[in-house]
């Protein structure tokens, strides 16, 4: 039985023929890579033409749309920061019941943020490709050809979508406009399909339109949370409309065990929830390494940008939920929900229209602009997918029709994220889905946490030639190996993250499609080709970080020599 003939990503390993001079950003320069039956040139120009009805497909990012430091630090900054600090402190504190310990989260979610930041500057300064995770597994797992990639592709594509946060944004609007987020209804699930659409068609057909309002979205959430901050020193200062909580007197705060809160899962499960929750109030900090083709300078401008951002959002994080315990108790925390903003605002100047309109509308906007982060980063990796041809029809999913921008990519990210809003009926959604997403990109993350350890200490890798001068310590890269295992282990112990699905879903679910993109891959990589049909394509990189790529699936008559085939038709193998 035969496998596809697969053309493999490019690697800077053993297969070098000739090594190119890195610049300073560690990116080369006339070198030539090899592949299984093609050779993948860089800085070699464009590909020539094809004479035998292949398509190509460029991909090409004018400079004037290009990131530069600080478009991309706010990239960072407006996936990060979305409604998750201003409700997911409630779910923190009922599982911790302890001021200090909630604390002590926030700075651990923090620093093990930074942990898997300096994972993924290393791999992105020495691979600075659009793509993020998908490239970064190519590199480390090339055996079997293309599984790590399946796995991968079946994970983000069903889960690294916006349901979540579009469905925030329209229950905290519907907050502002009626006092009621009417969750789970059809006119909440009918504004956040009205809003993924608006969104996904600016990326597509107004792609400046699209950066500029990302960077404005990040910039009011940096004005928002800096406002919450503000207020919490006002607080701290005796200035609430309420008695003010002592919060701060003991390491536990006062008052004793959360009405309602049931601690029978025991430390390790609470924990791990908990720190479930931090990060994904921090997740989103890898957003830049997807879109890296569209960087300006991209090593540089990601070393430079992604510790900013990480750092102000950490400051701010902390000092937030200072502010909170400054003017809340636990009680009115843990029970406050998705609102914990709004009753904050209302404990420190009293009830009001502003508390009660302004602030819902606030936060949704907020969300908004996460909806924005999202849909322009996560499509540029299904776009890299399809332009392996992981994807069924991924010529369709790869075009860049009209205006240079993912728009066939946009549109899938599209599909999933309004399919989850339609067959969502229940408040649980907005929880599942995010977790679903995080508890699966986690097991990613420790796949190339542990692959850099490995290519660190495997020389025949030669790893050491093809990374820049940014090296992430191998102490931090293993405690956030092991910090991830045991958020990854705690949830399958007996728990009340969701309401009304059982708690062994999440992590069952999100283990499971591991297996699902293994039996994928079988389909793709051994099934099919038992039928005869190959799959072929051609990178060529240019130097301005564009790409050109040819897809082939062609049904061979015979084999005449490596590499080679005659072709009898043109056919999809879909």
């Amino acid at each position: 039985m035969q496998e596809p003939e697969i053309f493999e990503q490019p690697v800077a390993n053993r297969d070098r023929e000739s090594h190119g001079v890195a610049d300073e950003n560690g990116t080369y320069s006339a070198a030539t890579f090899k592949g299984t039956g093609t050779v993948y040139s860089e800085g070699l120009g464009p590909a020539p033409v094809s004479d035998d009805g292949s398509d190509y497909y460029d991909f090409v990012y004018p400079e004037d749309r290009k990131l530069g430091t600080w478009s991309t630090a706010f990239l960072i900054i407006n996936r990060v920061v979305g409604s998750g600090i201003y409700s997911s402190p409630s779910a923190i504190i009922h599982y911790l019941n302890s001021v200090g310990v909630t604390l002590l989260f926030w700075v651990l979610g923090g620093f093990m943020t930074f942990c898997g930041l300096f994972v993924y500057l290393e791999y992105g300064t020495a691979l600075p490709r659009s793509g993020g995770e998908k490239v970064y597994l190519e590199r480390v797992y090339q055996r079997p050809r293309y599984l790590a990639t399946c796995i991968f592709a079946v994970q983000f594509v069903l889960f690294a979508i916006s349901t979540g946060n579009s469905i925030s944004f329209s229950s905290y609007l519907l907050r502002a406009a009626t006092l009621d987020a009417q969750d789970g209804s059809w006119l909440n699930r009918g504004i956040a399909i009205a809003t993924i659409t608006v969104v996904c068609l600016i990326h597509s057909f107004a792609p400046r339109l699209g950066i500029w309002l990302s960077n404005g979205f990040g910039a009011f959430k940096l004005v928002l949370l800096s406002l919450v901050v503000c207020t919490g020193f006002a607080a701290l200062a005796g200035r609430t409309a309420v008695p003010r909580p002592d919060n701060f007197s003991t390491f536990h705060g006062p008052g004793g065990t959360i009405a309602g809160d049931d601690n029978s899962a025991g430390f390790a499960s609470s924990s791990s929830l908990a720190l479930l929750q931090v990060l994904y109030s921090y997740g989103g900090w890898e957003n830049a390494n997807y879109v890296l083709t569209e960087v300006r300078n991209a090593p540089k401008t990601l070393r430079r940008a992604a510790p900013i951002a990480i750092s102000v959002v950490t400051v701010l994080y902390v000092l937030a939920n200072i502010a909170y315990f400054a003017a809340m108790t636990k009680e009115e925390i843990a029970d406050s929900r998705v609102v914990v903003a709004a009753q904050f605002f209302q404990n420190v100047w009293g009830k009001s229209v502003f508390v009660d309109r302004v602030v819902p509308f606030f936060i949704s906007l907020s969300a908004l602009g996460n909806v924005f982060a999202q849909s322009f980063a996560m499509p540029r990796v299904k776009q890299e997918l399809a332009k392996e041809g992981i994807l069924p029809w991924s010529r369709f999913w790869a075009s860049d029709w009209p205006f240079n921008a993912p728009s066939g990519a946009i549109f899938l990210h599209w599909i999933f994220t309004c399919a989850l809003i339609l067959g969502s009926d229940t408040t649980d959604v907005y929880a599942f889905v995010t977790n679903v997403f995080i508890y699966s990109s986690n097991w990613i993350k420790v796949f190339l946490a542990a692959g850099l350890v490995y290519l660190n200490f495997a020389p025949s890798e030669r790893w050491a030639e093809q990374r820049t001068t940014f090296r992430s310590s191998p102490l931090l890269t293993i405690f956030w190996i092991v910090s991830l295992l045991f958020v990854q282990a705690a949830p399958f112990i007996k728990n009340d993250l969701l309401k009304k699905v059982p708690f062994y879903v999440v992590p069952t679910l999100g283990t499971s499609l591991l297996a699902f993109g293994t039996v994928y891959w079988l389909v793709w990589a051994k099934v099919l080709p038992a039928f005869g049909y190959q799959i072929q394509h051609e990178i060529v990189q240019m130097p301005d970080g564009s790409e050109r790529v040819k897809y082939k699936r062609v049904k061979p008559k015979k084999r005449k020599r490596q590499g080679q085939w005659t072709r009898q038709r043109k056919a999809s193998v879909w």
